[in-house]
This record gives C-alpha cells, structure tokens and sequence, in this order.
C-alpha cells in the first residue's frame, strides 16, 4: 500500500470516530425505542435543523379528495358524451348495412353501387369521429390533470408550512416508497386541510 492509500484510510478513520463520538453524546436518550417517536425526524447537516417528514396513501386521496372526484366525474362524463355519439352512428351504419343486404337481390346495379358508396363514406365518417374524440379526449384529460397537478402543488406547499413539516412524501402500493410505517401516517389530515384549501378556492 502506498503514502497516498496510507492518508486516505487514516482520513476515513478518523471521520468515522468522529461520526460516532457525535451521536453518542449528542443523543438525549439513546435507550429509547424508535417505535415512541410520533414524528419522524431526519438531520439537515448543512443548517443542523431536525426535519420533520411524514407520508400519506396518495390511492385514498384520490378516494376522497373533492378536486380529484371533480376531475374523476368530468372526465367520466366527457368519455360517456364521446362514447354515445359513436354509438349512435354505428347504429346507423349497422342499420344501412342491413338493408343494403336485404334489399341487394332486387336492387340495380346502380342503385346498390350508390349505397354501398354511402356505406363506405359513413364508416369513414365514424374513423374520423373515433380519432377526433380521442384526440380532444386526450387534450381534456391533460389539461385537467395539469390543472389539478397545480393547484394541489399550491394548497400542499401552504398546508406543509401550515402544519409544520419540511416534508410530505406519497406512498402507493407498487410505488417508489417500498416502506412507510403507519405512525407517520397524516393521510386522514391531509385529505381534510385539501378540501378545505379546494373548497375556500371555489368560494
């Protein structure tokens, strides 16, 4: 091992009794369990202030937040709209068929020519309704969800600060957060401060 490896591991050394020098005479009770702590605290190094950080399940805000509700029953209905008037010209394309069917032995053959032209322009008529109301669906339904995403950033910045945390994490099952223990839990809180925050909004 040379001079250089010989310094590097003594730098590390050192840091390392420091760090543990540090948290045994800085800890006021280091018997205690962590299960008692009702807050979770994490150090900020650069300022030496205890964060306080908490969590909540962002699928049962979205159950019970009037914002996400109201962005929920406009895009259902939006899609229902969408999905009845597709309905109905299919209905009159399946009608038209049928009869171009039943009535093709005693048609002429320039009658039956021009019903099936009006056939074939009705089912591009319905492509075309298809892709339109899925295009405008798909602009809608991002919009809202940026205006939604905007304005609960707004109301969750003030009700943080309001509540005293530094931060407020989202845990879903099958998200990031692999674990969160329910102690931290402030969903219940969290959903009340945003529908006072989104009901104040609307007054």
């Amino acid at each position: 091992m040379n001079t250089s490896s010989h310094k590097l591991l003594t730098v590390v050394l050192l840091i390392a009794v420091g760090v543990l020098y540090f948290l045994h005479f800085n800890s006021e009770n280091p018997t205690e369990p962590v299960s008692n702590v009702t807050t979770p605290i994490a150090k900020n190094f650069s300022t030496g202030k205890n964060l306080k950080i908490a969590y909540v399940n962002s699928d049962t805000v979205s159950k019970h937040y009037l914002f996400a509700e109201k962005i929920q029953t406009s895009l259902l209905a939006k899609r229902s709209s969408a999905e009845n008037q597709i309905k109905g010209k299919y209905s009159s394309y399946e009608k038209m068929v049928v009869e171009y069917q039943n009535e093709a032995p005693i048609m002429g053959q320039r009658e039956a020519a021009e019903k099936a032209q009006n056939i074939g322009l009705l089912e591009q008529e319905i492509m075309k309704l298809e892709k339109d109301l899925s295009d405008r669906l798909a602009l809608e339904e991002m919009q809202l969800t940026t205006d939604y995403i905007k304005k609960t950033d707004v109301f969750m910045q003030k009700i943080g600060r309001k509540l005293g945390y530094d931060y407020v994490l989202s845990y879903r099952l099958g998200g990031p957060m692999l674990f969160a223990d329910s102690i931290h839990e402030i969903t219940s809180e969290i959903i009340i401060e945003l529908n006072k925050e989104y009901n104040s909004s609307n007054k």
